[in-house]
């Protein structure tokens, strides 16, 4: 009963705090978690720590495109600009991208300092498994916000520009300042690393961070930061842990609503995005170019996809099992985390052999012919290629196209029409950055972000 408890009056503080997490001044003696199982009841509030991830990114990204009558009738506002790379993003409304990872990382800094005020510990192994679990939903929280609100992150360069505020506390009264991406990066890597000295090897809720989990989001954070060598190295780390464990794609059934299950063998942390009208599989449309780049015998162009009453494509292939978008970690990232970072630092032939073995599960018995003997380029934009084709509607592709349009060599136009109109983004747009909400921007003295 404690447990619950404590959920609820979590949860109404958190709500008290809608209008943004600088806005309300609750009164901390209203928070009465003490213990370690206060502790574990926050952490697996699952609605807070697992759910609910940034959706803006996925908008505005290129794997899909919606009809002018499916835009028009949007009610969001947010949705409708996001989409169109618009200057105003909220139009004075707020951003539940914004306020429900804040929320996250309040629930992590409570955690922390719980822990922290402890004076007798009981159970060592536990509290050591809890202060990690907080460590990684404060870094992954983090993480997801610097790739909507904040510049990327350029390796290499002093990354000083201004970012999102590191909230590293659970008092609201302390003001919040904006830090600079290095900063947060540097905080985000921190507190990842401390996690993987607390936390145990497996969790049998796959809610639940482990170890595993901890160098999987370093893989992915340490690629979004061009630094390949410690993203190989984490990505690595992250496949000897879960095993041999990837999906053979040909036993699924494609007949299925849902053909990839929930919790799959693939999942090493659950994580789904907020759900959106206009992400909904039943109205967005997949881009043809990039759904006709599945070969014939690829299993991917079945189980990924289906298509409506007009013969259009739409995604299906979800981790989650359900309509709902996972964004969490799982092995095949990771098999292609280490394929392009290997590519990257001339190790050809291991990030080829990395991509052939996760693409042997993908195609039917006998049809896939794996790639050898390509040059780095050519290397380089087959594992990209199959980086897309795999990973849609997770939640990446905003943070690829950031990362990627730094290269020339790999930059991309984005284009999209709507009853006549055409709308671009050019790579580098100030766009890829959205602003910070009006809310947030009428409580602080932040610099807001530039917007064309």
């Amino acid at each position: 009963m404690r447990a619950i408890y404590v959920i609820v009056i979590m949860s109404l503080w958190c709500l008290s705090c809608s209008k943004g997490f600088m806005d309300a001044k609750p009164d901390k003696r209203a928070v009465v978690p003490s213990s370690l199982e206060d502790c574990q009841a926050m952490a697996d509030y699952t609605d807070v720590m697992n759910a609910y991830m940034p959706s803006l990114g996925e908008i505005a990204s290129d794997d899909f495109y919606v009809t002018y009558s499916t835009w028009n009738t949007l009610t969001s506002a947010s949705e409708k600009n996001a989409y169109i790379w618009a200057r105003e993003i909220f139009d004075g409304g707020v951003s539940l991208d914004w306020n429900n990872r804040y929320q996250q990382i309040f629930y992590a800094n409570n955690i922390l300092e719980v822990l922290e005020s402890m004076v007798e510990i009981t159970d060592i192994d536990r509290y050591n498994s809890l202060k990690g679990t907080a460590l990684f939903f404060r870094a992954f929280a983090h993480y997801q916000l610097a790739q909507i609100f904040s510049k990327p992150y350029v390796y290499q360069t002093d990354n000083s520009g201004s970012s999102i505020p590191l909230r590293l506390t659970s008092d609201l009264n302390i003001p919040s300042g904006q830090s600079t991406v290095g900063e947060v990066y540097g905080q985000i890597v921190s507190d990842l690393e401390h996690a993987a000295e607390l936390l145990p090897d497996k969790t049998h809720l796959k809610t639940r961070p482990n170890r595993m989990a901890v160098f999987a989001l370093l893989a992915r954070i340490f690629l979004t930061m061009q630094d390949y060598q410690n993203a190989a190295k984490n990505a690595e780390l992250a496949i000897q842990g879960q095993g041999d464990s990837l999906i053979d794609y040909k036993d699924l059934s494609a007949a299925s609503t849902y053909p990839i299950p929930m919790y799959n063998s693939e999942v090493i942390f659950h994580s789904t995005l907020a759900g959106t009208r206009i992400l909904a599989n039943t109205r967005h449309i997949v881009d043809p170019s990039l759904f006709e780049s599945y070969l014939a015998d690829d299993v991917r162009k079945t189980v990924f996809f289906k298509k409506d009453a007009q013969g259009q494509n739409q995604f299906r292939g979800s981790y989650a099992g359900s309509a709902t978008y996972f964004n969490g970690l799982a092995l095949d990232e990771m098999f292609l985390i280490y394929a392009e970072c290997k590519v990257r630092l001339e190790k050809i032939e291991d990030g080829l052999n990395a991509l052939n073995t996760l693409l042997e599960t993908r195609f039917y018995e006998g049809a896939f012919v794996p790639f050898t003997n390509l040059d780095k380029q050519r290397a380089l934009n087959t594992v990209l290629a199959e980086r897309r084709k795999e990973l849609l509607f997770r939640g990446l592709r905003w943070t690829d196209l950031r990362r990627l349009n730094l290269d020339p060599s790999t930059a991309r136009t984005l284009k999209r029409e709507l009853d006549g109109e055409v709308y671009e983004m050019e790579p580098n747009s100030p766009n890829y950055v959205y602003p910070f909400p009006d809310n947030v921007m009428q409580l602080t003295d932040f610099t807001q972000n530039e917007r064309f």
